[in-house]
């Protein structure tokens, strides 16, 4: 008995014992990582028996995550856009991910409405995600956006901190308003992205026209750009994220001096260059050098550029350009409960100018999200961004033209710079503007976004969202009481005696949308064998904008303190306002039979306070399909995921080209000695005016094939877009008749038809467990051109020219005459009369005047097409390589292929020396030879004759194509490395930005171009947005050391 007892104990003993044994809980540690060894965060672990007890937990920045298990027990493991991985738990164990080479896990929601898996979208939309922004790119959200989506040309130009972006989504489709797209926040409309923290975004989308663009009614006719934030994760422990940067800045100057190094002045026998009064050149007391004399040109027309400088020069570029200092600080902080989650971000950047002073940026980003109850959810996104800025003008015209011996820092007995650096200059030094002029501007926006979602348990999902996006500024323009100075002949401000300009702005955005879906699934709710699932939008928008400005001026101030506009002996002030309201409803109806195939189809009604005066409302419609050959051919191994998709789509822009009381007449108010005046505008107004109406066909197939067996080429994945679109009800100014008081009428009149391709290629090259390698391109293609105006007549402004039938963008001008028998625009009056045709030669395509030397040009009337000022097509190579999964290292080049540039800091470069403007610096071509007579030499006259009295001219049209190294990136993750468990990542990262670039281009800068007359004044109305070069400030070569921590 005892013995059994013994035994009976023994095996309930043993049973016990292979119980603890088998089901021992135990506290799981590993780490998920993608197939290139970087780590994943967010990816969900979790228990598949549902008996085996466990939970589920979410990963942390570095992969790791922490789970209580079961050993022994099988695990799951989820990440958006990888493919779903089962395995035992094993303690220390790495989960490797695979992508999903369908992309059957993300999901897009931009321009269809809903969130929608991929494999279903029947349009082009581009998502970027914050993983793939540039390591250089610090500053904003639109510099990370550049080369990464094909069709988009994103370009920066200026290099001065706080400088916006050009982003046209396949090309300028509008003559008068912007071609800028519809910039939305987490859902609700926003006024631009600029001044937000690119370190709170999770991912980009970008929907480049109507054909998805649809859906935003008439503001969605140039594409939309929709930025989704960082949140945080319910049941995650607090991550926290703590990134510093600093960046060294320098402008870009190009591939060769822009000035000449040599001179033609009159000097005596040793050298010395004198003026006109055959004494050598000197400054007085005040700064101011007297003028070199220059020699005739007709009694010497064959003055050669040769001569040797015998006094000091100084480098202006280096005098007036210093090594700027950006300083970038963020902190990121997530988690979230039970039924909630957070996400918190601060950062701070610090931006000198290279000219002078800095630019600064504070934003506060607070991320929440409740989870009350089942199907419910409620979020808010709130961000603050204080700004400020003391940035100067920094005018390079004054550099660039000041005589090269002049010292641009040099100091009076007063200790200031000279305001007027030469006899014949009326540019200002723009180094003494530091001295005499003070401007600030301090900065509040407040971005407010609020989501409430409900998911009934069927059928139906309610969605409302609410955002406010408010800015004030108050800006201080101060220019000093300058009566000290030794010189009177020119002062800064609009007063020697100094003035005072205080301005506020106030602008406010609301955004209020509102839907309802209904969703159906035929084999779930009806018990139907067909697999058709639909879902139903209906959607209401309002949207309101105001603004509102005053002013307060005093000119005149005293010499002494205080200084305020009370004391301004004259005072002056004033306010603008300005409102606009939009509302529209939406019903979009989708259809998906199974994975293969799709048809959806919609309608937006727009009314707005802009429509004029029937008050009647824009209507817009969309149709879209989809097919997936794919779901046909499985068994095969080559391709992995094959969509064809289609759409058409109408959007509109909204017409202001001159603001939002287009369709009333408003009249101008000024004072009359005491009284009050009013005047009528020179342009009447229209309130027949309607929204210009964008409608596109898009037709593009996306497709992924598996590529080789092994590490190399696993995976290949193709898009491409062809696209056509037609611009209608383009606004013109239409000429009316004298007598009805008015210059014009504004009309809608014009219209612009262009297409174009857009395609992407990325590639995964090489991927093994130490060695990765990915390659992307993208690439876009467009052409416009204006199939209507007004009454068939051409819009010259400054140098571009609208054209019926012609493309857009088109520069326009004079041409140096090409043969000695062409004709004048008569057709019959030959350039070169017959009897004097032995005073011509022919050099390099020029006819040219033996006897003066000069260059013979087209008469004024016979202008002919001269460039274009838009590219061909541009496109970006971006490649990242992996070694033993912790150090990367990436490039990117942008290449602009096609469009031309109007160099016109080059050609006032021509200008006579000691003319308009004080021009005495002397284009680098003044040092080239041309062969005249039969003898080469670098004449004067020759080149001077080109200067056509800075009126636009063939000769300054040059090759504006490029080539840039965007970005060059090496980073180092030492966590591995670490011993320190609460210390999840440690990385550094040294990249530069804009270090080399190829082109033909002789400006310092391809992209820093911009629209403007010869004498720098925007111009509008002829559809350009770049294309000329004036002056401006370069964009910045940048190298940069950052620096990560997580915990």
């Amino acid at each position: 008995m005892r013995n059994l007892l013994t035994m009976t104990c023994m095996v309930i003993l043993a049973s016990c014992v292979a119980a603890i044994c088998t089901g021992q809980t135990i506290s799981l540690k590993g780490r998920v990582l993608d197939e290139n060894g970087v780590p994943i965060e967010n990816a969900t672990v979790y228990v598949k028996q549902k008996k085996a007890g466990g939970g589920a937990t979410i990963t942390l920045a570095d992969g790791s995550f922490t789970l209580r298990v079961n050993e022994g027990v099988l695990l799951m493991v989820t990440s958006v856009g990888y493919n779903d991985q089962q395995l035992p738990a094993v303690q220390g164990m790495t989960v490797k991910m695979h992508a999903d080479l369908r992309n059957l896990s993300d999901v897009v929601v931009t321009g269809v409405g809903v969130a929608t898996s991929k494999k279903k979208v029947p349009i082009d939309v581009a998502t970027v995600s914050s993983k793939d922004f540039a390591k250089s790119a610090t500053t904003s959200i639109d510099q990370a956006l550049d080369g990464q989506i094909a069709g988009a040309q994103v370009q920066q130009t200026s290099g001065q901190p706080g400088a916006g972006f050009n982003i046209v989504l396949r090309g300028v489709n509008t003559l008068s308003t912007s071609a800028a797209a519809l910039y939305i926040v987490d859902g609700t409309v926003v006024q631009d992205i600029s001044n937000l923290d690119p370190s709170v975004v999770d991912h980009v989308e970008v929907v480049k026209g109507p054909a998805g663009g649809m859906l935003y009614g008439a503001k969605g006719g140039q594409g939309v750009i929709q930025i989704f934030t960082k949140k945080g994760a319910a049941g995650r422990k607090m991550t926290i994220n703590l990134s510093t940067k600093v960046s060294i800045d320098n402008i870009l100057k190009g591939k060769r001096p822009i000035l000449a190094a040599y001179h033609h002045y009159v000097t005596d026998g040793s050298g010395n260059i004198l003026n006109a009064a055959g004494t050598i050149i000197s400054h007085d007391a005040t700064g101011t050098w007297t003028d070199p004399a220059v020699p005739d040109p007709t009694a010497f027309p064959a003055t050669v550029n040769n001569k040797t400088f015998n006094i000091p020069t100084y480098d202006h570029f280096k005098q007036a350009f210093r090594q700027a200092l950006t300083y970038n600080h963020t902190i990121n902080v997530a988690g979230g409960g039970n039924s909630s989650d957070y996400a918190f971000s601060a950062s701070n950047l610090d931006q000198q100018d290279v000219f002078s002073n800095k630019f600064e940026r504070t934003n506060l980003t607070l991320n929440l999200g409740l989870n009350p109850f089942k199907g419910f959810t409620f979020r808010s996104i709130s961000q603050g961004i204080i700004g400020y800025q003391n940035l100067l003008n920094g005018n390079r015209f004054a550099i660039v033209n000041a005589y090269p011996w002049i010292d641009l820092n040099w100091r009076d007995s007063t200790g200031h710079r000279a305001i007027k650096t030469s006899t014949a200059s009326n540019q200002n030094n723009s180094l003494s503007e530091q001295e005499w002029h003070q401007q600030y501007t301090k900065s509040l926006d407040i971005v407010q976004n609020f989501q409430a979602n409900f998911k009934l348990p069927r059928y139906l999902e309610l969605d409302a969202k609410y955002g406010i996006d408010y800015r004030s500024s108050d800006a201080t323009n101060y220019y000093l009481n300058q009566t000290s100075d030794l010189q009177t002949a020119l002062h800064w401000g609009p007063s020697r005696q100094g003035s005072l300009t205080n301005t506020t702005t106030t602008t406010t955005w609301q955004d209020a949308l509102f839907t309802v879906f209904l969703r159906t699934d035929f084999q779930n709710d009806f018990h139907l064998s067909l697999p058709i699932r639909t879902t139903s939008q209906f959607s209401y928008e309002w949207f309101n904008s105001y603004e509102r400005q005053y002013y307060a001026e005093g000119i005149q101030l005293p010499a002494y303190p205080p200084i305020n506009i009370n004391v301004a002996a004259q005072k002056t002030d004033g306010d603008f306002y300005t409102a606009f309201t939009q509302f529209g409803f939406l019903f979009n109806q989708t259809i998906d039979y199974g994975n293969l195939f799709g048809i959806s189809g919609g309608l937006r009604s727009d009314y707005a306070s802009t429509f004029g005066r029937g008050g009647n409302a824009q209507t817009f419609d969309r149709g879209t399909v989809y097919f997936r050959p794919s779901e046909w051919m499985k068994g095969q191994h080559l391709v992995n995921d094959w969509k064809l998709r289609a759409a058409y789509g109408k959007a509109g822009t909204q017409p202001q080209s001159t603001g939002n009381y287009d369709r009333q007449t408003t009249l101008g108010v000024t004072t009359l000695g005491t009284g009050v005046a009013l005047s009528t505008q020179t342009v009447a107004r229209n309130p027949d005016l309607v929204v210009q109406l964008t409608s596109e066909t898009e037709i593009g197939t996306d497709i992924t094939f598996n590529g080789l067996k092994g590490d190399w080429l696993p995976r290949v994945t193709f898009s491409g877009t062809w696209w056509h679109r037609l611009n209608e009800d383009l606004e013109q100014t239409a000429n009316v008749a004298p007598s009805t008081g008015f210059s014009g009428l504004l009309s809608n009149l014009s219209t612009i038809e262009s297409h174009g391709l857009d395609m992407s290629l990325d590639v995964q090259v090489l991927s093994s467990g130490k060695f990765s390698w990915t390659s992307a391109v993208r690439w876009g293609f467009s052409h416009a051109v204006v199939t209507k105006i007004s009454g068939g007549q051409d819009i010259i402004n400054g140098e571009f020219s609208v054209k019926q039938g012609k493309a857009l963008g088109l520069f326009y001008g004079q041409t140096p005459v090409h043969s000695l028998t062409q004709l004048m625009a008569d057709g019959k009056t030959p350039y070169v009369p017959t009897a004097s045709a032995s005073n011509y030669e022919l050099d390099n395509g020029t006819v040219i005047n033996k006897t003066t030397y000069a260059a013979l040009m087209t008469a004024a009337n016979d202008q002919s097409v001269i460039g274009k000022s838009y590219p061909d097509f541009t496109s970006a190579w971006i490649n990242t390589f992996t070694l033993f999964r912790d150090l990367t290292f990436s490039f990117q080049f942008d290449w602009v292929h096609g469009n031309n540039i109007y160099n016109l800091t080059r050609q006032w470069l021509y200008s006579p020396a000691g003319g308009s403007g004080g021009s005495g610096g002397v284009s680098k071509d003044f040092d080239q030879s041309v062969t005249i007579n039969g003898k080469p030499g670098a004449y004067v006259n020759y080149y001077q004759s080109l200067y056509n009295l800075v009126n636009p001219s063939s000769w300054f049209v040059e090759n504006g194509s490029y080539i840039r190294l965007r970005d060059l990136s090496l980073s180092y993750d030492f966590s591995p490395l670490m011993k320190v468990p609460w210390v999840k990542r440690l990385s550094a990262t040294i990249s530069g930005r804009n270090l080399l670039t190829f082109t033909k281009f002789h400006g310092m800068d391809p992209e820093n171009t911009t629209a403007v007359n010869s004498q720098g004044v925007a111009i509008g109305g002829v559809g350009a947005i770049n294309g000329v070069d004036y002056f401006g400030i370069p964009n910045l070569r940048s190298y940069q050391f950052g620096l990560n921590v997580g915990f």
